[in-house]
């Protein structure tokens, strides 16, 4: 997924909910925060399994997983 995609989809989800895209990516991210800080071992484990091109998964590398997995679904 390009950036320029990323952001159309989060001007139209804002568009949608009557807010901004920056209020969309902040209350997702901190939604990916809280998941994150989980201690569940398990939990741990499925994060770090995430690919990333950093040390920190960055909120489009974990929305395109989640994408990736549910096209995978439907193949």
């Amino acid at each position: 997924m390009t950036d320029r995609k990323f952001e159309a989809i989060l001007q139209d989800i804002a568009r949608k909910h009557h807010t901004t895209p920056e209020r969309v990516r902040q209350e997702m991210q901190a939604a990916m925060d809280v998941a994150m800080a989980s201690p569940d071992p398990a939990v741990q484990a499925r994060w770090a399994a995430i690919p990333r091109k950093g040390e920190k998964l960055s909120l489009e590398e974990f929305v395109c997983y989640m994408a990736s997995l549910s096209s995978k679904s439907f193949s």
